[in-house]
C-alpha cells in the first residue's frame, strides 16, 4: 500500500492519534475521580449512621434490656442522697394525705383549745420521726430487694409506654411515674400505732408488693386508712413530656432502625474502603471522624446532664446528681469502647503507613527488639545495646518517674493498673538485662559511646 504524501492527511492522522492517546490517558483519571466521589459519599453515609447508632444502641441496651436497666439503677438504693430524697418525698406525701396537722389540731382542741397551737410543731416532729424511720428502712437489705423489684416494674412500664403498647400502667398528664406505694406502706407500718390514734380506729395496713395496678393499690390503702387520698398519691414522676406521642413515634422508629443503622455503618465503611483509591487515608478519615463524633456526643451528654441537675429544686439536686451520674456513667463506659477501638485503628493505620516518622519508628522498634533478643541470648553487641548500657540509669530512673506520675495523677481501674505495672516492669527488666549483657561483653570499657542514629 503506497504511503500518502498529502500533508493534510498526515496532520489529520496525527491529530486523531493524539486525541486517542488523550482519551486513553484520561480514563484512569476519570475512574479515580469517580472512586473519590463514591468514597466521599459512602464515608458521609457511614458517619451519619454511626452518629445515630451509638446513642441508639446504648439506649436500646440500657432502657429496653431489663437486666442492664436494673444493674444501672440498683446501686442508687444505697446512695444516701437518693435515700434522703425518697424518705423526704414519701413523708411529705403521707403527712399531706393524712392531713396530720389538722387532725392533731382537732384532737388538741377537744382536750384544751389552748393547746391547738402545738399542732404545727407536733406535726413537724412526727414528720421527722416518719422520715427517720423511712431512712432506716431504706438502709436495709429488704429495701435493696424492693428497690430492684420496683425498678423492674418501672422498666416494663417505660418500655410499654415508649413502645406505645397496651399496658396496665396509667399515664397521667403525659408522665410515667415510679409507684412508691409499697415504700409508703412500709413506712406507715412503722408508725401504725400513731396513725390509729390520728384516724380514730385501729389501722391494719394491706400488703402492697408493687405488682398491683397503682389504682387498685391506692384503693386498698385508702380503705385501710379510712381517708380519701389524691389520685397521684405515691407516684414520683420519672418521665414527663408535653409531646409523648411524638416521642413514642421516634422511639418506635429508632427501635426498628438502630440495628439497621449499625449494619449500614459497617457496610458503608467496608464499601468505602474497597472503592477508595487511597484506602489508608480513608481509614484514617473514618477513624478520626468516629473519634470526634464520640467525643462530641459524650460532651453533649455531660452538658445536658449538668443542665438537668441545675433545673432541679435545690433540695433535690443531690439526689438528681446521683441518678444522673449513674446513668451518665453507663453512657460514658459504653462509649469508651468506641473511643478505644477508634484510637487503636487510628494508631495502627498511622504507624504502619509510609510516613517518614512512621518508618523511623518501625526501624527503631526493630532495633530495640533485636537489642533485647541479643541481650537475652548473649550474642554479640550492637550500637543500640551499647547505647542503652551507657544510659541505663537515666533510662530506668526515667521509667520510674513516668510510672510515678501516671500513678499519682491517673485514676486507673484495677485491670488497667495491673496492665500498667506489667508494662513498666517489662520495660525496667529489658533495660536492665540489655545493660548487663553489654557489661558482660566488655565490662572494662569506660568510654561512653555516642547514641546510635535512631
Amino acid at each position: 500500500m503506497a504511503a500518502t504524501n498529502d500533508p493534510d492527511k498526515i496532520r489529520e492522522e496525527r491529530d486523531a492519534l493524539e486525541r486517542r492517546v488523550e482519551q486513553l490517558e484520561a480514563r484512569p483519571e476519570r475512574r479515580r475521580k469517580t472512586r473519590v466521589v463514591f468514597t466521599t459519599i459512602l464515608l458521609v453515609l457511614s458517619i451519619l449512621c454511626f452518629t445515630i447508632a451509638v446513642p441508639g444502641l446504648w439506649a436500646r441496651r440500657t432502657v429496653f434490656n431489663t437486666d442492664q436497666y436494673v444493674e444501672t439503677v440498683a446501686p442508687l438504693a444505697s446512695d444516701p442522697a437518693v435515700q434522703e430524697y425518697l424518705a423526704r418525698t414519701i413523708t411529705e406525701e403521707a403527712m399531706t394525705a393524712l392531713d396530720v396537722e389538722n387532725r392533731l389540731r382537732e384532737v388538741l382542741q377537744e382536750r384544751d383549745a389552748r393547746l391547738a397551737f402545738l399542732a404545727g410543731p407536733l406535726a413537724d416532729g412526727l414528720s421527722g420521726v416518719v422520715q427517720s424511720q423511712l431512712q432506716k428502712l431504706f438502709a436495709t437489705e429488704q429495701f435493696q430487694q424492693l428497690w430492684s423489684s420496683l425498678n423492674r416494674t418501672v422498666q416494663a412500664q417505660i418500655v410499654a409506654v415508649l413502645a406505645n403498647k397496651s399496658s396496665s400502667f396509667q399515664i397521667v398528664n403525659d408522665a410515667v411515674v415510679l409507684n412508691v406505694l409499697p415504700l409508703i406502706n412500709e413506712g406507715l407500718k412503722s408508725i401504725s400505732g400513731t396513725i390509729s390514734d390520728l384516724v380514730g380506729h385501729t389501722v391494719t395496713l394491706p400488703t402492697i408488693t408493687g405488682d398491683e395496678i397503682p389504682s387498685q393499690a391506692l384503693e386498698q390503702l385508702q380503705t385501710a386508712l379510712g381517708v380519701t387520698l389524691p389520685s397521684d398519691f405515691g407516684s414520683i414522676v420519672i418521665f414527663r413530656s408535653s409531646s409523648l406521642t411524638t416521642i413514642q413515634d421516634i422511639v418506635n422508629l429508632a427501635q426498628r432502625a438502630v440495628v439497621v443503622l449499625a449494619i449500614l455503618f459497617l457496610l458503608f465503611a467496608a464499601i468505602a474502603l474497597w472503592v477508595s483509591p487511597h484506602r489508608r487515608r480513608t481509614l484514617l478519615q473514618l477513624a478520626t471522624a468516629a473519634l470526634a463524633i464520640v467525643i462530641i456526643e459524650r460532651r453533649l451528654a455531660i452538658w445536658q446532664t449538668d443542665n438537668l441537675v441545675t433545673k432541679a429544686q435545690a433540695e433535690n439536686q443531690a439526689a438528681a446528681h446521683s441518678v444522673i451520674d449513674r446513668v451518665l456513667g453507663s453512657l460514658l463506659m459504653y462509649t469508651s469502647w468506641f473511643l478505644v477501638i477508634a484510637v487503636i485503628v487510628l494508631v495502627i493505620a498511622l504507624i504502619t503507613g509510609p510516613y517518614p516518622w512512621a518508618v523511623k519508628l518501625r526501624g527503631w522498634t526493630v532495633d530495640v527488639w533485636r537489642a533485647g533478643v541479643t541481650a537475652v541470648r548473649g550474642h554479640e553487641s550492637s550500637d543500640t545495646v551499647t547505647w542503652v548500657a551507657a544510659h541505663r540509669d537515666p533510662l530506668m530512673v526515667g521509667g520510674a518517674v513516668v510510672a510515678a506520675l501516671l500513678l499519682f495523677f491517673g485514676n486507673l481501674s484495677l485491670w488497667w493498673l495491673a496492665l500498667f505495672l506489667i508494662v513498666i516492669g517489662a520495660y525496667e527488666l529489658i533495660v536492665y538485662r540489655v545493660a548487663e549483657s553489654e557489661h558482660a561483653i566488655d565490662p572494662t570499657d569506660p568510654a561512653t559511646p555516642p547514641a546510635p542514629g535512631i
